[in-house]
C-alpha cells in the first residue's frame, strides 16, 4: 500500500460521511438511531469514519481500485462479513500515527470483551456499511 492509497483512502472515507449526511432522509434516519442507542452524534461518526477508512484500507491491494464504487463495494463486503481479525490483518504496518491510534481503538472495540463494546462495534460496521454501500451517490456529486 502506497501513501497515495491511504490519502485517498482518508479523502474518500471524509467524503462519504458528508455526502450521506446531506441526504436528509438517511441523516434523520441516523438521528433517530442515535438517540435510541443514546450515543453521542459526533463521536459515533468519527468511529463510524474510522472503521470505513480501516475497512478502505483493507482492500486497497486487493482489487483494481480505480473506481469509488469498486473500492467502497470491496470495503462493504468485508464488513459484512464480520471477520475482524482478517479484516485488521490486511492492515499495512506503516501507518501514519494518527489512523494507528484509530486502528488499536477500533481492534480492541471489534474483540467484543464486554457486551457494550460487542454491540457497538455491530452498529459501527452496520452503519459504516450503509455509508459505503450508495455510493452512487458520490459519483452523482462530483
Amino acid at each position: 500500500m502506497t501513501a497515495d492509497s491511504i490519502t485517498a483512502g482518508q479523502r474518500l472515507a471524509g467524503e462519504l460521511i458528508r455526502m450521506r449526511l446531506a441526504d436528509r432522509s438517511f441523516a434523520a434516519r441516523l438521528h433517530q438511531r442515535f438517540r435510541t442507542w443514546e450515543v453521542d452524534r459526533d463521536a459515533f461518526l468519527a468511529q463510524v469514519e474510522s472503521v470505513v477508512l480501516i475497512a478502505l484500507l483493507a482492500t486497497a491491494d486487493e482489487l483494481d481500485a480505480s473506481t469509488s464504487e469498486a473500492w467502497c463495494l470491496a470495503a462493504a463486503v468485508v464488513l459484512r462479513q464480520q471477520q475482524n481479525p482478517q479484516l485488521f490483518a490486511a492492515l499495512p504496518t506503516a501507518l501514519p500515527d494518527s489512523i494507528k491510534l484509530r486502528v488499536e481503538q477500533l481492534r480492541m472495540l471489534s474483540t467484543g470483551l464486554t457486551p457494550r463494546s460487542g454491540h457497538r462495534w455491530l452498529r459501527l460496521t452496520d452503519t459504516a456499511c450503509e455509508f459505503l454501500e450508495p455510493v452512487a451517490l458520490i459519483d452523482e456529486g462530483r
